[in-house]
């Protein structure tokens, strides 16, 4: 297979993986906060690696963005109190946190670099809560955005020094069995907010192995996405992650928008976001047979879910959808082979061998 065939094979699988004006707010603001480096609590190695990418990000998106990294509690809170002074008046309002949250309670609390884990009492006394960062948004403009990467792995449980929140300090108490639930709970809809969560309610959130959280990852390839509504644009963000991570990890998304919020311009959506978008109205039962079969074959889920939508569901039994994604499985597992033949030095070989791999 030459070098035309490998185009081929590659625009190929483009095409198998198979708009709207922006609305402008005059004045976007942003205030960025990440904390990893924990005195009491496992600390994690990303969140100010996140804080960079979003600030970059955001202020591609024309918001005034204000960053603080690695604050204690008090300086958390004055940081919030000088945001409402300086951005006060603002039509969009965004909150993002990179670092430690969970649940208390009921109550969902953000984790400062001091926060003490050592009982539940010094928790809730040195952690902040999500509603003082969600008042100050309201202060500031009618619609707000909260972010949280912040539903690393329990920060509290024992084992693990590699950094990634998978563990407490040696010599930190960790907090009472059952009293904080690692990541953050359920939110009710709350009026002019949008919330969107890195995992699902009170599950935990990979911090990554790459230089950002997989949540930021996506947040970055698909904020910004041209011409879509921002609850899409969270959609693909969502999709993109429940994509890469295997089915492990699938954000929370929570919209009390009273409108459409715009963040770019028109547009034409890629075909791979098509795909992320479809994927997200498949019920339970069929992701259930899907994240099944890519786990048996450690496969990617993309591929699987392309052939799935495809074809007609309507009119297909359990052993029908079984044979095509079994097909498809084979399919992906032959082009991977064909890909793997291209060893070139050649840039051209080795950027649309990154190009390929990227729509999978």
């Amino acid at each position: 297979m030459g070098w035309v065939m490998m185009r081929r094979v590659v625009l190929g699988l483009f095409v198998w993986l198979g708009l709207v004006t922006a609305a402008v707010a005059e004045k976007r603001v942003a205030l960025v906060l990440a904390a990893e480096d924990y005195s009491l609590i496992r600390p994690l190695s990303n969140p100010a690696n996140d804080a960079r990418a979003m600030e970059d990000l955001l202020e591609k998106l024309d918001f005034e963005v204000f960053v603080e990294t690695d604050r204690d509690l008090r300086r958390m809170r004055r940081a919030l109190e000088d945001f409402k002074a300086d951005a006060a008046g603002a039509d969009v309002a965004l909150l993002f946190f990179a670092g430690h949250g969970v649940a208390l309670d009921g109550v969902n609390y953000l984790l400062p670099t001091d926060a003490d884990g050592s009982s539940p009492e010094a928790l809730a006394a040195t952690a902040l809560p999500l509603a003082e960062a969600q008042e100050a948004l309201r202060a500031v403009a009618p619609v707000a955005i909260v972010l949280l990467d912040a539903c690393r792995d329990d920060p509290f449980a024992g084992g693990g020094t590699d950094g990634r929140g998978a563990g407490a300090l040696d010599d930190a108490e960790p907090v009472a069995a059952g009293a904080p639930t690692p990541g953050l709970g359920r939110i009710g809809r709350a009026d002019g907010i949008l919330f969107a969560f890195a995992a699902a309610p009170n599950e935990t959130a990979s911090d990554g192995d790459e230089e950002n959280s997989p949540f930021t990852a996506a947040l970055v390839r698909h904020l910004g996405t041209a011409g879509v509504e921002l609850r899409t644009a969270l959609t693909l963000v969502q999709q993109d992650v429940y994509d890469r991570s295997r089915g492990k990890q699938l954000p929370y998304i929570e919209s009390g928008l009273p409108e459409l919020v715009f963040i770019t311009g028109e547009g034409v959506l890629p075909e791979r976001d098509q795909l992320l978008i479809a994927m997200a109205d498949l019920t339970p039962d069929l992701r259930a047979e899907v994240e099944a079969l890519a786990t048996e074959r450690n496969l990617p889920l993309a591929p699987l879910y392309a052939a799935l939508l495809s074809a007609d569901l309507g009119d297909q039994t359990p052993e029908d959808r079984a044979r095509l994604l079994m097909e498809a499985a084979l399919s992906y597992e032959q082009f991977q082979s064909e890909l793997q033949r291209f060893q070139s030095d050649d840039p051209r070989v080795a950027d649309l061998r990154a190009r390929a791999e990227e729509q999978l």
